[in-house]
């Protein structure tokens, strides 16, 4: 019913999958980020968990809202660009 779809629609803009860049940063497009938001990482391949196990793990450096998260590399040196992560945004 129409509850359903707009929870289920609500859910969607809330949550995502990204492939990390071959770079040090990468900024994530979502509508839904406002400046409190929490964003969650998840690691969804082996090179994402190797890589958050690491002094590379990722951080949100940056919120820009109605637009995008930024997650950075700690170590400010390049991810291999293999890492796929889902994430989820609690605003």
């Amino acid at each position: 019913g129409d509850f359903v779809d707009i929870i289920s629609a609500s859910t969607a803009a809330l949550s995502g999958s990204f492939t990390m860049d071959a770079a040090a940063s990468k900024a994530v497009a979502n509508t839904s980020i406002v400046a409190a938001s929490k964003v969650l990482l998840t690691p969804t391949n082996a090179a994402a968990a190797g890589l958050m196990a690491g002094v590379k793990s990722l951080y949100v450096s940056a919120k820009t809202a109605n637009t995008s998260f930024t997650v950075a590399t700690a170590d400010a040196s390049s991810a291999a660009g293999t890492e796929t992560f889902d994430y989820v945004i609690r605003n």
